[in-house]
Order: C-alpha cells, then sequence, then structure tokens
C-alpha cells in the first residue's frame, strides 16, 4: 500500500487546521496510509539568522527523511500543476515508489541545498500559512485519487 507522509515544521495549533487533517486523513485512508508528522520549531528561532535558521529546520528535516521515499518539497517556486496533472504526478512517483513525503518548511522556507534533492511543488501562486498548506495538500491528495480511481468528488 502507498504510504504518504507530510513532514513539517511547527505543531497546529488551530482547531480547524487539525479537523480538516482529520478529515482528510479520514478519506485518504482509502487509497494510501497516510502520516502528517509535525516536528518542533527551532527553539530561539527569532534570535537565528535566517540562513541558520533555515540549516537547522532541514536538519531536523533531514532526520526524519526515508531513503526510500521520493520526497517532494512545497516550495514557492516549484511546479505547479491543475488537479488533473497533479494526479498524474501523483500516479507517475507512485508508480516509483510505495513512499512519499511532502516536506513544508518553516516560515521562511526550505534550505536551498534540501530543494536540490528532491522535486519542488507549488500549490499556488498565492502565499498561504503554513498551517493552511497541510490541509490545502491533504485535500488535493485525496482530490488526486478521486481523479486516478474515476470517483465523482472532482467534478
Amino acid at each position: 500500500m502507498l504510504h504518504i507522509t507530510l513532514l513539517s515544521i511547527g505543531k497546529t495549533n488551530e482547531n480547524f487546521v487539525k479537523l480538516g487533517l482529520e478529515k482528510y486523513n479520514t478519506l485518504l485512508s482509502k487509497y494510501c496510509k497516510f502520516d502528517n508528522i509535525e516536528l518542533n520549531d527551532v527553539k530561539n528561532a527569532n534570535k537565528l539568522p535566517v540562513e541558520k535558521l533555515k540549516l537547522t529546520e532541514a536538519e531536523l528535516i533531514n532526520q526524519h527523511l526515508n531513503e526510500k521515499a521520493i520526497v517532494v518539497y512545497l516550495d514557492e517556486k516549484g511546479k505547479q500543476y491543475d488537479s488533473h496533472a497533479f494526479a498524474k504526478y501523483l500516479e507517475k512517483i507512485s508508480v516509483e515508489s510505495s513512499k512519499i513525503t511532502f516536506v513544508i518548511g518553516g516560515s521562511y522556507g526550505l534550505e536551498h541545498a534540501l530543494l536540490r534533492k528532491g522535486d519542488k511543488l507549488a500549490l499556488s501562486s498565492m502565499t498561504f500559512t503554513h498551517q493552511m498548506t497541510r490541509v490545502i495538500l491533504a485535500e488535493q491528495l485525496f482530490r488526486a485519487f478521486t481523479i486516478n480511481h474515476g470517483t465523482t468528488y472532482h467534478h
């Protein structure tokens, strides 16, 4: 069975985000195993230079990456797909590996060396909070599965 992990910096502190993630976790369970892993924020982050913060976050992220997983980093400069193209992309990478990890970095984005290690995905040219991004990505994953399986959710 396909195993998708959503790995992100920072804990979800909004109830509506938690509820959204729970909803899509239930819906996604028909198609894959879905894990939402939230890493702790870096301590004293506001006292660190941005590049040092991003490097520290990258070290945290690297500790949780599975070497057998395809890693997709969410980045504002990443490739954008419409829902049907994203469904095809998801289908393609799920053939390449039974483990896929989507990574959402901290508020300053992901460290450059980390971004070179996998695909980059932008959900939109708009900016979303990192917490909202989690729910939007989970919804788009569910939508992609329904498109790929020919069910009616995506209409």
